[in-house]
């Protein structure tokens, strides 16, 4: 899968990923961009999860040749749409001075998301966003 290969420098070696993102979408866990007639199977995809009112984005990724086309701002809306209305949600992305944190910094901000703290995932820096729900004040 493409998509797979281009972020291998950014997550690692995601083996199966084509097979894991229509499981999940099977379970209303993940959603995917695609383009009909260019013979790419996804163009970008989501995967995020869990409960009661605290929920994550996962992952996220668009291909390259796709970025800056609103792709990744729909797929994050469309999470915002699926997790209930009083949920927290939070995504991990790239802390600043590593690739792709300019990117995945600017795509949260302008989806709502606040920065709250960096966080170590899996051995590397991650800046925390969060985007609350709703004051119903």
């Amino acid at each position: 899968m493409l998509l797979a290969e281009e972020v291998v420098p950014l997550f690692g070696p995601m083996p199966n990923f084509d097979t894991i993102l229509r499981r999940k979408i099977a379970k209303s866990q993940a959603y995917c961009a695609r383009a009909r007639g260019l013979g790419l199977p996804f163009l970008g995809g989501v995967l995020f999860g869990g409960a009661g009112e605290i929920h994550w984005i996962r992952w996220l990724a668009v291909l390259s040749t796709h970025r800056r086309l609103g792709i990744g701002r729909r797929l994050t809306e469309a999470v915002i749409a699926a997790i209930p209305a009083q949920s927290v949600l939070n995504v991990d992305t790239f802390a600043k001075g590593n690739p792709g944190a300019a990117e995945g910094g600017g795509l949260s901000v302008s989806c709502g998301f606040v920065p709250i703290d960096i966080v170590n995932v899996d051995g590397k820096a991650r800046q925390r966003y969060r985007r609350c729900p709703p004051s119903t004040d």
